[in-house]
């Protein structure tokens, strides 16, 4: 096998979801009231949405991923493909609005979105199917944001399982429903992560799906053990991120960065550990350096993701045959 075939029979990253702009604006605090004018500091205009912000951070990691993506037939979708033109993998474009959320930022580092679903409406999930048809053993497939893609609900079991069957590792990160954590979001979940290899969820998240508004990492991981066909990564924020390795957690804590900005964070997360995850490396690494490229890019402005070459010293020598490309 030459050296062209053994790149192509490498495994692949397929990533998945939702594509939308962002406009950030911020930071606000208090709320506003109903009916008065706040002038907010800082504006950002820029791709946005699960899968937006992964391809932007797998471009600037410097690692190719195929995308399953959808835009509006306006302006707005013109401009997204254009920004992410680079990744090779163009979208389908849908003859609806393109997708915006209005992301208020605060002055803890929280956030509150506001979104118009748009072409998000209208994406079916048959690109996401195809791609799984002609997937490869060993190929990691990303689904994000699957709560904002209605029509991709219902159908994701099937797709999942599917996709295992072809012996394609699976990972999720459907985000926050928007109507909330109630028994029928919960078991359209459940029926879900019996097909998922990976679940990807925030701290806040994994409590709203257990109905556990108290409950530590630890309790959270556990709880999720039996609900989760493989295993779950938790996300901590500041705190990191971590796992459940049999009985004991593998906690990586984040490095303690000056925060610019924290929306898309989690995306880049999921982006960073699947990659070091395609190219070999163990878990503990692969959490390292997923909390590394999330911890750089929410620190920087315009944001800035650390070069594979970079990374690979940064965690050290497990990552240094991957060959990641």
């Amino acid at each position: 096998m030459d050296g062209a075939d053994r790149a192509s029979a490498r495994p692949r990253l397929i990533v998945a979801g939702n594509a939308n702009v962002d406009l950030l604006l911020g930071p606000i605090e208090p709320w506003p009231r109903v009916g008065t004018e706040v002038i907010a500091e800082r504006l950002v205009w820029r791709v946005g949405g699960a899968l937006g912000n992964s391809a932007l951070a797998l471009a600037g990691l410097g690692v190719a991923a195929r995308l399953v993506w959808d835009v509006g037939d306006d302006p707005l979708g013109s401009w997204l493909q254009a920004r992410l033109e680079a990744t090779g993998s163009e979208p389908r474009v849908l003859p609806a609005a393109t997708s915006v959320t209005v992301g208020v930022t605060h002055p803890d580092g929280e956030r509150t979105f506001l979104s118009h679903l748009g072409h998000l409406a209208a994406s079916d999930p048959e690109a996401l199917a195809r791609s799984i048809a002609s997937a490869s053993p060993g190929d990691h497939l990303l689904v994000g944001g699957s709560f904002l893609l209605p029509r991709w609900r219902p159908a994701l079991p099937t797709l999942l399982a599917r996709a295992r069957t072809r012996s394609v590792v699976t990972a999720l990160d459907t985000g926050w429903p928007s109507g909330g954590w109630n028994q029928a979001v919960r078991s359209e979940l459940l029926a879900t992560l019996a097909h998922v290899d990976l679940f990807l969820p925030n701290l806040d998240e994994a409590r709203g799906l257990l109905g556990a508004p108290e409950a530590s990492p630890h309790g959270a991981l556990r709880a999720l053990r039996p609900l989760v066909a493989g295993t779950t990564v938790l996300k901590l924020g500041s705190a990191g991120a971590c796992r459940l390795d049999r009985r004991r957690v593998d906690h990586v804590p984040a490095p303690q960065v000056a925060v610019v900005d924290t929306v898309g964070a989690g995306d880049t997360f999921n982006a960073a550990l699947l990659a070091a995850r395609v190219a070999g490396l163990d878990w503990h690494a692969a959490l390292e350096a997923a909390v590394m490229v999330a911890s750089q890019a929410i620190a920087t402005s315009p944001r800035r993701y650390l070069a594979w070459d970079d990374l690979r010293r940064l965690v050290g020598g497990s990552a240094a045959s991957t060959g990641l490309s």
